[in-house]
């Protein structure tokens, strides 16, 4: 990366709090000179940042065995300084680690993480525990090889710094169909495919009350990406489920672009009475901005907005 790029993450990273940032791989291998560029990225930033002892390690294609990295989950909140746990990549195996979690052992630092780490982000809510859905470490060292998407990077990375200290937050969204009265549910959701592969299983997520739910994915065909949605769909108490809101779906194979996606959900929705929204700032591109996972929000025609947390969205 340029230096004038590399500059432009750094300055985005110091609106980041005060306090150490545990740096975690509960899913994919995670490369080593990407890591050790983002601990450098974030000292020069004015950051205190720990890696985590396994974070580095190799099993296949995962950071290491199960064990090895649930012991690095539970070490992540041991620092007493601790202001964040922040995932380096997304990948596959976060939800290996589920059944093993000790959650005695779990802070109220939240785990800040996307794609893969979905499946925690939701297992962090069902056990009143805080958790932010925003770019992993490892892409404040990613160049996007394109000024303007560089620039993009940089504002989500800088969206990070407001969530993490509670503040209320929201994006202006384009509605697509369905009811357009104002509604109110928690925020949950994330990567369709991965949310789909967990449908049916004790990690599954689920809608104990009333839940507007974000989606995006990477790099799948249109008729997975319907299967999952589907899928997805007819695990969730939809009586609960007040809308959807689309962010991107980077590199999907998409037969009239997103328009497309646009329309088949439409299609599942509408006989529902669910609302479905699109042009959510989140997915695996360079526009994703961090959103409080489980934070009470409203949403209308004219855009989606989340509570200041004070202390009772997670319990």
């Amino acid at each position: 990366m340029s230096t004038r790029m590399t500059q432009l993450f750094i300055t985005a990273l110091t609106s980041l709090p005060d306090g150490t940032l545990s740096l975690l791989a509960p899913a994919g291998a995670v490369d080593t000179d990407r890591a050790q560029a983002t601990v450098e990225a974030l000292h020069q930033a004015g950051l205190s940042c720990e890696l985590m002892p396994r974070a580095l390690a190799r099993h296949r294609y995962l950071a290491g065995t199960a064990s090895a990295r649930l012991e690095d989950l539970h070490a992540a909140w041991q620092h007493p300084g601790v202001q964040a746990v922040w995932c380096l990549r997304g990948g596959y195996g976060s939800a290996q680690l589920l059944r093993g979690i000790d959650w005695s052992r779990i802070g109220q630092a939240p785990l800040i993480g996307y794609s893969d780490i979905t499946v925690l982000l939701e297992a962090f809510r069902r056990h009143g525990r805080p958790a932010i859905h925003a770019p992993v470490a490892t892409e404040a060292v990613l160049d996007c090889n394109s000024p303007d998407a560089n620039r993009q990077r940089a504002r989500s990375l800088a969206s990070l710094a407001p969530v993490l200290a509670g503040e209320p937050g929201g994006w202006a969204l384009r509605h697509v169909a369905g009811p357009k009265t104002p509604l109110e549910g928690m925020l949950v959701g994330g990567n369709l495919t991965t949310l789909a592969s967990i449908a049916g299983t004790p990690a599954a997520l689920t809608l104990e009350r009333p839940g507007i739910l974000l989606l995006e994915d990477v790099g799948e065909a249109e008729y997975r990406l319907e299967r999952s949605f589907y899928q997805l769909l007819n695990s969730l108490d939809t009586e609960q489920l007040q809308a959807v809101c689309l962010g991107s779906f980077e590199r999907c194979q998409l037969a009239n672009g997103p328009s497309s996606l646009e329309a088949i959900f439409r299609e599942w929705l509408e006989p529902l009475g669910i609302a479905l929204y699109a042009d959510a700032p989140i997915g695996h591109g360079a526009d994703n901005h961090a959103w409080p996972y489980g934070r009470p929000a409203t949403l209308s025609a004219e855009g989606l907005c989340w509570s200041a947390d004070n202390g009772t969205a997670h319990e």
